[in-house]
């Protein structure tokens, strides 16, 4: 396994690189295609999405920095170096909500129809970020005596060497790391399971805004399950990882959000 496709003099073009572009395709075409359900056209979202890209690369990129800020203090300029990994989905996710928002009151559009037109995109380009985060190395699992398992090579990928040794799992002269359990490819397939419940449910949902509320609730409920099979996580607060703390205060925001919604037995 090698994180690089290959090199061309100073351009490397790596494998997260890659699919986190067909994350953005595969984003922007599902989108395009539902448009007509909410009376748009696919030319009209093209400014919005752009600025949701945007905005959720630089508050997922934050995120991370701000949480490994240590690791950047003696070197500042890798802070911008996101084609080698290191962005937080949840940061990404409210980057890429608030501008939504901001576009929404600009345009005068409902923000519940655009959720709801967006949120299924958005588990379908998570699924191909995480085979690219699997191929990149990095959100890497637990160590794992199964079958399933895969070894990254010490020479290639660094980084799980260093966070064994530093949670004890190996001596300090180790030079290689032990199996780890493909937890990446795990969340990429409920990831593509959470896309295609919100496609199956959306004709029974009986207000905007409930599917984007099902969306929250799912992917709170997976992550803060497949967060117990990570093995990158140096720091920890009362045994949860930061993605598990904040699916703990995003779970009942989407759960009210979704029964505040629900129609009354009357209005049925």
């Amino acid at each position: 396994m090698n994180p690089v496709i290959f090199s061309l003099g100073p351009l490397t073009v790596r494998w997260y690189g890659l699919f986190m572009a067909l994350a953005l395709i595969a984003g922007f075409l599902l989108i395009s295609r539902r448009t007509s359900r909410f009376g748009l056209r696919p030319e009209q979202v093209g400014d919005l999405l752009f600025m949701a890209i945007v905005a959720g690369l630089l508050g997922a990129r934050l995120f991370y920095v701000v949480q490994h800020w240590p690791e950047y203090l003696d070197n500042p300029g890798q802070i911008i170096r996101i084609d080698r990994g290191g962005l937080v989905f949840f940061g990404g996710f409210v980057g890429a909500t608030l501008a939504g928002f901001a576009f929404c009151r600009v345009r005068r559009w409902r923000f519940a129809e655009i959720l709801d037109l967006c949120i299924p995109a958005l588990p379908l380009g998570h699924a191909l970020g995480r085979v690219g985060c699997f191929l990149n190395g990095c959100c890497f699992g637990r160590p794992s005596a199964s079958r399933l398992a895969v070894t990254y090579p010490a020479a290639a990928y660094p980084e799980v060497l260093q966070a064994q040794i530093a949670q004890g799992l190996l001596p300090a002269g180790a030079s290689q790391p032990l199996p780890v359990f493909p937890v990446q490819l795990l969340a990429a397939l409920l990831n593509l399971a959470i896309c295609l419940f919100l496609l199956k449910v959306e004709r029974r949902l009986k207000r905007r805004g409930q599917l984007f509320a099902l969306y929250l609730i799912a992917y709170s409920l997976t992550r803060f399950s497949v967060e117990f099979a990570r093995g990158d996580h140096l720091h920890q607060f009362i045994g949860l990882t930061p993605a598990q703390t904040t699916a703990i205060v995003v779970l009942p925001i989407g759960l009210a959000w979704f029964l505040i919604l629900q129609p009354r037995i009357q209005d049925r």
